[in-house]
């Protein structure tokens, strides 16, 4: 829009408060400069004689000739000024900004959904992968700041006490900005005997014993506690289960709570902790989720159709066949998305989603641990039976119904 135009705007009331505000910036710029002219040319005139009177009208008429000279100029120059300037924003924000930012995670991006953003289904991915203990509420929001940079807003909560944290914080092409805690939780230092160490070495073995040697200690302290102690706790299976055997055992303890299963992902498993919820409706349910086709279980509770008659074996298969969809389908969604993984946990071994889809289409699924929520009595009957190993407490309340 040219600066005559945005002119008879003006006249006719119809701008924006910011092209108003121009508009009047400019006009008074164009009065004091023609204030300014016409002072200058006044003391450069002298009246003490009747020619000088005639040269004064003739000095006015070329006062209002020289006005009009440079009102007309002006106005042209402020035209092209602010037509420049247009341009110049437009060009940066609509062609050189989304350039930019097509290079890296865009977290405002909505693929195949109507009303959430893709930001709250990676976020809803990880956490449930990699951050035991904690889900993601139905909370979260990016707001693009241009060139690649987002501000984001989203709540998480510890599914054992029942807490949420909020978390404001940003991403910047693809870098984390802001302190650790802003996207890790908090650090696991869990299932030590496998740290750095290989699997049936003397160096395992001397870890394992001490961690048996932990958990006996751990059990003691149990024991002390009030029978109804809430308690949080990982442990250890002496083998790894395949999900039917995993159920069998959830179905064996029913009081117990195996909320977060420990999934095996490499021979030497290492630092890396990965896993997935257990309960189908106990992970966050929305009406929307990604691609069913794709990702089929990425929402358990989806796949969760018993059919058929009630069969034991027959309902221990189903159940295992949905913790296996399930899982390989946040893997797989993992895997596709790796500029969200980039941007939101970086790429250290313990977020190799890709080896991990790997290992487990070569070798199936199968789980060495868990982390669990029991009352003591429970706790302790589960230790006395042999089916666990290890035992680390993370967390302890007086009782489930304080939550």
């Amino acid at each position: 829009m040219t600066f005559r135009e945005l002119l008879e705007g003006y006249k006719a009331g119809t701008l924006t408060d910011d092209e108003r505000y121009l508009v009047e910036q400019e006009l008074e710029k164009s009065e004091a400069i023609n204030d300014y002219l016409a002072e200058e040319i006044e003391k450069s005139i002298g009246y003490e004689t009747e020619l000088d009177c005639v040269a004064a009208n003739d000095n006015v008429k070329l006062e209002k000739s020289i006005r009009r000279t440079v009102n007309r100029r002006l106005a042209t120059i402020v035209a092209i000024s602010v037509a420049f300037v247009f341009v110049i924003n437009f060009f940066i924000q609509n062609i050189v900004s989304p350039i930019v930012a097509s290079k890296y995670y865009d977290p405002t991006k909505k693929t195949g959904l109507k009303y959430s953003e893709d930001l709250l289904f990676d976020l809803r991915a990880i956490t449930e992968v990699s951050m035991p203990g904690y889900e993601m509420t139905i909370f979260s929001n990016a707001e693009n700041l241009g060139f690649g940079k987002y501000n984001l807003t989203f709540t998480r909560k510890n599914i054992f006490t029942k807490e949420k944290v909020t978390v404001n914080t940003q991403i910047n092409k693809n870098m984390r900005v802001g302190s650790y805690e802003d996207f890790f939780i908090r650090d696991y230092f869990v299932f030590r005997e496998f740290w750095d160490v290989k699997e049936g070495s003397d160096e395992y073995k001397t870890a394992l014993d001490w961690q048996k040697s932990f958990s006996n200690t751990e059990i003691e302290h149990v024991r002390e506690l009030p029978s109804t102690t809430y308690i949080s706790a990982w442990v250890r299976f002496p083998n790894d289960l395949s999900m039917k055997e995993l159920y069998k055992v959830i179905e064996t303890y029913k009081n117990i709570n195996f909320n977060w299963v420990a999934i095996r992902t490499a021979k030497e498993q290492g630092q890396q902790l990965m896993g997935f919820l257990t309960d189908p409706s106990g992970s966050m349910v929305t009406s929307e989720t990604v691609d069913e086709e794709k990702y089929p279980g990425f929402q358990m509770f989806n796949i969760f159709h018993l059919t058929g008659e009630y069969d034991y074996n027959s309902f221990i298969g189903q159940m295992a066949n949905m913790y296996e969809t399930h899982f390989t389908s946040l893997i797989k969604y993992l895997v596709d998305h790796k500029r969200a993984v980039s941007a939101l946990v970086g790429n250290s071994k313990n977020y190799d989603y890709k080896s991990v889809l790997d290992y487990i289409n070569q070798n199936g699924i199968s789980t060495y641990g868990a982390l669990i929520y029991g009352e003591a009595d429970d706790m302790l009957e589960l230790y006395d039976s042999g089916t666990i190993m290890t035992f680390d407490i993370d967390n302890v309340l007086a009782s489930k119904y304080i939550q």
